[in-house]
């Protein structure tokens, strides 16, 4: 399940950086987090099919592991937003807002 959920969000990461040169980082972060997934599901799918196979022995069904991983993910990205909040804060203190 790890391996899968690393798989697609490899994916969802490349999203977010190719979001990232069209947005800010709290709109890449906030596309991660809803869209990143199922996009990177989708490219796992099209890439790593028959990998699927195995987590369906193990289990595992395709909604599951969606679920699963979208869940997470959606889960980080408050995490993500915070983070890139709290550095934008720290790099902007001491800097002159108007001249």
């Amino acid at each position: 399940m790890w391996r899968f959920y690393k798989d697609v969000t490899s994916y969802a990461l490349l999203i977010l950086v190719i979001t990232l040169f069209f947005g800010n980082g709290i709109i890449a972060i906030v596309f991660f987090g809803i869209l990143g997934t199922p996009i990177g599901f989708l490219a796992y799918n099209y890439f790593q099919k028959d990998e699927l196979y195995g987590y369906y022995n193990l289990g595992y069904t395709k909604p599951k592991l969606l679920a699963k991983c979208w869940l997470i993910n959606f889960i980080l990205s408050p995490l993500l937003i915070l983070i890139v909040l709290l550095i934008s804060k720290f790099l902007s203190i001491g800097a002159p807002t108007s001249y």
